[in-house]
């Protein structure tokens, strides 16, 4: 990459990080995240622990790895398939 390149590159990188971390700070946009955290993220979070969990009580991932992960592998695919 020419020098000229890369300072072109510095400079963007540098905008982005700068817009970014604007945004960041903007009480809204906490608010916002901080809402779609507890409404969207955490419940699937959550659901998703305890389907590993299950997961891992019919196959042990230590004394089965090969099991276990045959078994996520399958689950991931039945998800898929229902869209």
């Amino acid at each position: 990459m020419a020098r000229r390149e890369k300072g072109e590159v510095f400079l963007l990188r540098n905008l982005l990080v700068a817009a970014a971390k604007r945004i960041a700070a903007d009480p809204e946009v906490q608010a916002r995240a901080a809402d779609t955290y507890e409404s969207a993220v955490k419940p699937r979070l959550s659901a998703a622990r305890d389907e590993l969990r299950d997961l891992a009580r019919e196959a042990d991932p230590l004394q089965d790895p090969r099991a276990f992960a045959r078994r996520v592998k399958d689950r991931i695919s039945e998800l898929n398939k229902r869209g």
